[in-house]
């Protein structure tokens, strides 16, 4: 499958949601993201992200997590991730909630330049709660080398977030969420690598409107 034949078909997923969601509400959001890992061995990394997002049309702060993640790389591009984080979202005028996440996931090549993951998550911890919501994720995600010496690469993924079962914190099972994403990603030396980025996200959210939400994204990596 050719990468313009790919293109075509994430404008045409873009063109649906945007029928989808032509009756939503609607928000503008920045998310900063500083993570960092490093190799254990040929096979093992461990990671720590560092993740702020903010309020909906605002720059206030609006949820922070902090993740630390371990992968182990298989044969043939496959890899096997676990990760924790914890969550934290600010309420205005309220108590600040906190949620603990745990995952577990398989990533694994599809065609030339298209991978995948496969992800199960449990929200768990939540202030006030003792329930555990269990969500499914799964992601395409295309990556085409933009120059020959392979430093610029530009992303383009998609990511169905799906609820398993109904919780007492406000969790419904069903679609939660879509998140439709292009990003750059520019190599900065050995170590150091940015990605600015755009996502999409169309939220499912149980008795109102749908609601989309326009993000623009900066990742900034160090890598050892």
């Amino acid at each position: 499958m050719s990468v313009r034949r790919l293109c075509q078909l994430f404008g045409t997923l873009l063109l649906f949601l945007a029928s989808q969601s032509a009756f939503a509400d609607s928000t503008r959001q920045q998310w900063l993201t500083l993570t960092g890992d490093v190799d254990l061995d040929a096979n093992d990394n461990i990671s720590a992200n560092l993740i702020f997002r903010s309020q909906p049309d605002s720059f206030d702060l609006g949820q922070r997590f902090i993740r630390l993640g371990y992968r182990h790389d298989l044969s043939g591009d496959v890899s096997l991730s676990l990760s924790y984080a914890h969550v934290l979202t600010r309420v205005e005028g309220g108590g600040d909630p906190v949620q603990h996440r745990l995952a577990q996931s398989i990533a694994f090549p599809v065609v030339q330049d298209v991978d995948a993951r496969v992800q199960l998550e449990e929200i768990l911890g939540v202030t006030g709660s003792n329930d555990v919501g269990l969500r499914f994720r799964p992601r395409l995600r295309l990556r085409h080398d933009l120059d020959q010496a392979g430093r610029v690469e530009l992303q383009l993924s998609d990511e169905m977030i799906f609820a398993l079962n109904d919780t007492d914190f406000g969790q419904t099972h069903g679609l939660t969420a879509n998140r439709a994403g292009a990003a750059v990603h520019f190599d900065m030396g050995r170590h150091f690598g940015i990605m600015p980025g755009y996502t999409w996200q169309l939220v499912n959210r149980s008795g109102a409107p749908l609601r989309h939400d326009h993000i623009l994204g900066l990742t900034l990596e160090a890598h050892y």
